[in-house]
């Protein structure tokens, strides 16, 4: 009974169901400036994406763009000399979140697949 019980446990934590451990998805995106000066760091874990943006340039601030596809959505945070947490939920659906780091010397973007 005891194996019959733990094979029903893992089964659940390989399909992913609610209440079991799923690893959190982390990425980094950062400005050509470099990740010191200017970074996106974040991590989506179970339809919601917490982030950390900051800005060290002198120069420019740091915008940061999170694109939700195939539904569209875009959240923005900008960031001028300092640091910005944000978290918001994913829509039902989401199969794609595209990050971009926009600051000094331009723009970078990461998919990060969900």
């Amino acid at each position: 009974m005891k194996s019959l019980v733990l094979a029903a446990a893992l089964g659940a934590l390989a399909l992913g169901f609610p209440g079991t451990a799923a690893a959190a998805t982390s990425f980094e995106v950062c400005t050509p400036a470099g990740c010191a000066v200017q970074s996106v760091r974040g991590t989506v874990d179970r339809g919601e994406v917490a982030v950390t943006v900051t800005d060290r340039s002198p120069v420019s601030a740091l915008t940061a763009r999170f694109a939700v596809s195939p539904q569209g959505v875009v959240t923005q945070v900008i960031v001028d000399d300092g640091v910005k947490r944000a978290v918001f939920r994913l829509p039902v659906g989401a199969n794609q979140l595209i990050v971009t780091a926009c600051g000094s010397g331009g723009c970078t973007s990461k998919s990060v697949p969900l």
